[in-house]
């Protein structure tokens, strides 16, 4: 697809979608980039409101960005009743076309309340790279029909949102990483100065640690490091 268009009917290039995308992935914070791609949304999409669900761990569901507080409701009711076409867009692969809220009977204990927040209409779109990430909701205050071009900008930008939406993942998981590895070689200090041991043997310590109580390293790292202390430490350095 070469080119989009506006809520306005402005052609919208291709490349200034990937410019939007660019600028959206070189944001300081995963906030902020994925602010970005709501101000995309709003600014070609066809909506009024949007936001994005991000599918977590346990099928935990979050909305981690959105233009407004009401679509945040939305949202979270969806989230709290298990039923909505955010919910069947994040498990589905799919678009889900919602042109008329109040006559759409698919979810019947969703749809009047969000009737009641003034979401007239939406589409909700499934987000993915090489496997789900949640979906990216497109609201309308009022009914509207969605014609061809309305559902191919929807995807367009839903396609974004995937890539910067994993980025920021990647990005977030590396910084986790580093400051995991940042913790543990200060661990590694405190015990290389309290009993003269090598780096070496100062990892082995807190990792026969970390067994003997069966908790993750980077914890007993994180203790260590912040409470100047373990119970039972001497017992475990001496073995």
């Amino acid at each position: 697809m070469e080119t989009t268009c506006t809520d306005d009917g402005s052609v919208l290039s291709a490349g200034v979608m990937a410019e939007s995308m660019r600028q959206a992935m070189t944001r300081k914070t995963p906030e902020e980039a994925l602010r970005a791609v709501i101000v995309m949304a709003l600014g070609c999409a066809p909506c009024d409101q949007a936001s994005i669900t991000v599918l977590g761990p346990g099928r935990t569901l979050e909305t981690v960005a959105a233009s407004d507080d009401r679509v945040v409701k939305a949202d979270r009711l969806q989230y709290e009743l298990r039923e909505g076409p955010c919910l069947d867009a994040v498990f589905t692969d799919g678009v889900f076309r919602v042109e008329d809220l109040a006559a759409d009977s698919r979810w019947p204990q969703w749809a009047p309340l969000a009737d009641g927040l003034g979401i007239g209409a939406l589409l909700a779109v499934h987000l993915y790279t090489d496997t789900a990430l949640g979906a990216l909701n497109l609201y309308s205050g009022q009914p509207r029909e969605y014609d061809d071009l309305d559902l191919e900008v929807a995807k367009v930008v839903a396609a974004h949102a995937s890539v910067v939406l994993a980025h920021t993942r990647t990005t977030q998981n590396l910084w986790r990483a580093i400051d995991t590895r940042n913790l543990i070689g200060q661990a590694q200090g405190i015990l290389m100065a309290r009993y003269g041991l090598t780096p070496e043997r100062a990892f082995a310590v807190l990792r026969r640690y970390s067994q003997a109580r069966h908790t993750r390293l980077a914890a007993v790292a994180e203790e260590l490091t912040s409470t100047g202390h373990l119970p039972d430490l001497d017992v475990t350095s001496n073995q």
